[in-house]
Formats: structure tokens, sequence, C-alpha cells
């Protein structure tokens, strides 16, 4: 019997770290940050600049393997016929010749050279980078935004069937008291349309949030057709915004200029005297004269110096220099913006929340009134038309709870991704 009982043990510990994981996956996949990570794991566009970053490592790798040695095998035939002394002039062409061999070259660069053009690729991945940030941040923000509308959806429906259970449980009693002549017909009629009315809203808002929460699976990437209930938007993730100097776009403009102060650089190398050298081997002959000794070896030394070229190195230099002055008045501009939108949402989210206390507080006694009128129906101490509008009173002021909660999650996320246009 107790090695019965320990096997059992063991077996539901077992069955609780086999199936924790998928049950844990299965509670996370109503949050808002695994919609945001599985938009991010889906994306094409994001896919597209980590194949960016690796291709540009990998042409930083060829940039570095084309000034190391480079070997090439080589073959060169040639004959020159002449016919009836019409042809060549045999003295140049030797008539015929052949060549078979290998060569080696190699183009001999400066470290600081080398470096400055292997910076070029790093600062290209550096504004991938920093471009990819934009659109992970701009992504973030447009599936956060379908979260909270969803959400808010959602919100709206579960007020509805609040309501609608607290008219339902007031109907059997108001229809007897009805038959009894406590009440009207027509205030009976009346509390009945007021039901029937909260009975369509309820369908619509059902509606519209199935409606969007498919919309957020479509823009998350995910298959799936089913609708579950959404947790409460964690704003928190990233909230506040940071510091502008720590931002997506100072990253831009810090990768930017950085790729312009280089290619700076390597305009100058450009000018630069240029060396090369190369050496070949292998058997070259015209056939005229011991063919069988024309095997042999040669070396080479090739240089380049620039002197004149109209002026082309200064122009370079001039439209590179103009390129930077209009990234810093950008990033200037873009500063301003970033600054003046996170004192606007400041002002807005403080005056939100004071909205949200003021409404729970009148709340309370809203709950306080529909307590004590539906105590006082059945005796008739409360008109029915008395008794709606004391739950219209309710239901109005938790619908704008819920919009102003709307409104609160919509500008927190706005300072969270706070995106410059």
């Amino acid at each position: 019997m107790r090695l019965l009982k320990s096997f059992l043990r063991l077996l539901f510990l077992f069955s609780v770290i086999l199936f924790s994981p998928s049950l844990l996956r299965a509670q996370e996949s109503n949050t808002l940050g695994y919609f945001i990570e599985t938009a991010q794991t889906n994306s094409p566009i994001l896919n597209d600049y980590n194949n960016q970053v690796i291709s540009n490592r990998i042409d930083s790798l060829r940039l570095r393997a084309s000034y190391g040695f480079i070997f090439t095998g080589e073959g060169d035939g040639m004959y020159a016929p002449i016919v009836h002394g019409w042809g060549y002039d045999e003295v140049i062409t030797n008539g015929q010749s052949f060549f078979a061999g290998a060569r080696v070259t190699k183009q001999i660069i400066g470290n600081k050279n080398l470096k400055a053009r292997l910076d070029s690729y790093r600062a290209s991945i550096a504004q991938v980078l920093a471009q990819k940030g934009i659109v992970i941040k701009t992504l973030d923000k447009q599936i956060t935004d379908q979260y909270i509308a969803t959400y808010t959806n959602q919100q709206q429906y579960k007020l509805s069937e609040e309501i609608i259970a607290l008219l339902n449980k007031e109907d059997d009693v108001l229809k007897e008291l009805t038959r009894q002549s406590v009440f009207k017909q027509t205030d009976y009629l009346t509390f009945k349309v007021t039901l029937q009315q909260n009975q369509l809203t309820l369908q619509q808002q059902k509606a519209d949030w199935q409606s969007n929460y498919l919309l957020l699976n479509y823009m998350a990437g995910v298959v799936d057709t089913s609708v579950h209930e959404l947790s409460v938007p964690d704003t928190r993730r990233t909230f506040p915004a940071p510091a502008f100097e720590e931002s997506v776009y100072a990253k831009v403009f810090q990768a930017d200029s950085a790729k312009l102060d280089n290619d700076a650089k390597i305009i100058e190398y450009d000018y630069k005297p240029k060396i090369s050298v190369f050496s070949d081997g292998g058997y070259q002959s015209s056939f005229t004269l011991k063919p069988y000794k024309n095997f042999g070896v040669s070396v080479g030394v090739a240089i380049t110096l620039p002197l004149y070229d109209g002026h082309q190195k200064q122009m370079l230099l001039q439209q590179n220099q103009l390129a930077l002055e209009t990234k810093k008045n950008y990033i200037a501009q873009a500063e301003k913006q970033y600054q003046q939108q996170i004192s606007q949402l400041h002002q807005q989210i403080k005056l939100y929340e004071q909205m949200i206390d003021t409404a729970n507080e009148q709340i309370e006694y809203a709950n306080t009134l529909v307590e004590a009128n539906a105590k006082q129906l059945p005796t008739g101490d409360v008109r029915m038309v008395d008794f709606i509008l004391s739950i219209n009173n309710l239901l109005n002021l938790k619908a704008n709870i819920i919009q102003y909660n709307n409104a609160l999650f919509r500008f927190k996320n706005q300072l969270t991704y706070l995106i410059i246009q």
C-alpha cells in the first residue's frame, strides 16, 4: 500500500512538471507581453533587419579577404597565322604563344586605412540596429493600442453583463408587484424596455470585443479564431519614456553621424597612393626556341598615384559635411518634439488619473443609491423611473471609468513608445 502511494505521488509530481510549462504558456497567452513578443517573432520586417546585420558582417569578412593574398589559376593561348605574307607582324606576336600557371596578388593597405573601411560596415550595422529599434517601438505601440482597444471592449461587455444581471434579478419581483398593482403596467414596461436595450447593447459589445480580438491576433501573427479574456494592460513595461539621449532617435543620429565621419576618412584614404604586388609562376612559351625550358616565375609591383581629378575629393567632403549638418538639424528638432510630447502626455495622464479618482468616489454613492432603491421596490416606496434612473447613473459612471482608463492606457502607451513623426 505504501509503495502504491509513493508511486502515485511520484506520478503526480511528474505530471505537474510535465504539464506546468504548457499551462503557464496558456495562462500567459492573454497578456500584453505575449502579443508583443509574438508580433516581434512573426514580423518579416524585423527578420529583414536581422538578415541585413548578418549580410553586413559577411561583407566585412569579404573586404578583409579582398586585401589578403588572392590566388588565381590562369591560362592563355594565341595563334596568329601568316597567309601568303599577310598577318600580324611575327616580331610582335611570335606567331603563337601559350601561358598556363598560377598568379598571386596582394594590395598593400595600411592598418588605419583597413580599419576605416571595416568600421564602415560596423557603422552600417549600427544604423540597421537603430532603425530596427524604431520599427520595434512602432510595432509594439501598434500592438499595445489594439490590445487596449480590445481590453476596453471586454470591460464594456462585462459591465453590460453586470447591469443585465442586476436587472434580471429584479425582473421577477417587479413582474409580481405589477400583478399586485403595486406598480403600473406602464412602469413595468418601461423597466422591460430598459432591460431589452441593455441586452441588445450586450450583443453589440460582444461582437466588437470579438472583432477587435481577432484583429489583435491578426496583427500579432497568431493563427487562432478563439476569443479569451485579456488581462489588464501592463503599461509599466518600459514606463516612463527614457531620456532623449537614451532614446532610439538619439541612437539613429549617433549611428548616422558615425557613418558620415567614417565616410570622410575613407574619402581621404581613396586619394592616397595605392600599391599592390603580384607574382606568377607556370609555363609561357612561343614554341619557337627550346619550349621545354619555358617554365618560370615573375614578380611585379603596381603603384597608383592620384594627381588631379577636378577637385572631386573636396566636393565629396563638402557633400559629406552638408549631410552631417542636415542630420544635426533634424535631431535638434526631434529632441524639441520629444520633450514637448513628454510634457503634454504627463499633463494628460495626471488629468485622467484625477478624473478616475473622482468617478470612483461617485460610484460609491451611486451603488448605495441603487441598493437602497432595490430594497424599497417591493414596498412601492420608490418609483420605477427613479430606480431605472439610479441604475443608468451607475452604468454611466462605470462606463465613464472604462473610457477614462482607456484614455489613460493610451496616453501611457504613447509615453512608453514615443514616436516622432
